[in-house]
Parts: structure tokens; C-alpha cells; sequence
């Protein structure tokens, strides 16, 4: 097995006098956020934020629900509640919307 030297270190770059790292400190500068477009910002300000809401329903409700579910699952695997919900909270707000047109 060839035994080979150990690579040379570079020279220390030189050192820079402390008044002049004290000026850099002073003079600031910026971060990325600040560089960011205008419209950037604006289209992050419009994203829209998911929340939870708590709901509350009758057990005869849910359980209509439920049986709606399995009825349409067809033999497979029924969607969520969850996701029956929001599919039946999306359709109502696209009637309400074609009305006020």
C-alpha cells in the first residue's frame, strides 16, 4: 500500500483590521426578504390560509351522512366524512354564487 504526503494547507488569508469589521458591522446590510419582488410579496400575502373549524351535528345527521356515503361508494372504500363535507359545503357555495350572478 503507497503511502502519500498529506496535502499542503493554504496560507491564512490576512488579517482584517478590527476598525474596518466594526464599519462592515455598522453599515448593515440586507436579507433576502428584502430583495424580493414587490408582486412576490403581494402573492404570499393572498395565500390562503387553511383553518379548522369545529362543527357540530346531530348523531340521526351523521348518520345520514354516513349511510349517503356508503350508498355512493358502491361496493368500495366510502369517502370521508371529512372530504363528504367539504364536497357538500364546495356545491352549496357554487349555487350560491351562480344565483347572485
Amino acid at each position: 500500500m503507497a503511502v502519500s504526503r498529506a496535502p499542503k494547507r493554504p496560507p491564512a488569508p490576512p488579517a482584517i483590521p478590527e476598525d474596518r469589521v466594526q464599519e462592515v458591522i455598522r453599515r448593515g446590510g440586507t436579507v433576502a426578504a428584502d430583495l424580493t419582488l414587490p408582486t412576490a410579496r403581494e402573492a404570499d400575502a393572498q395565500v390562503d390560509e387553511l383553518k379548522n373549524v369545529q362543527l357540530r351535528l346531530y348523531e340521526s345527521t351523521l348518520g345520514e351522512i354516513d349511510r349517503l356515503r356508503q350508498a355512493a361508494s358502491r361496493g368500495r372504500r366510502p369517502k370521508s366524512r371529512h372530504a363528504w363535507l367539504v364536497d357538500a359545503i364546495e356545491e352549496k357555495l357554487e349555487r350560491e354564487r351562480r344565483k347572485q350572478r
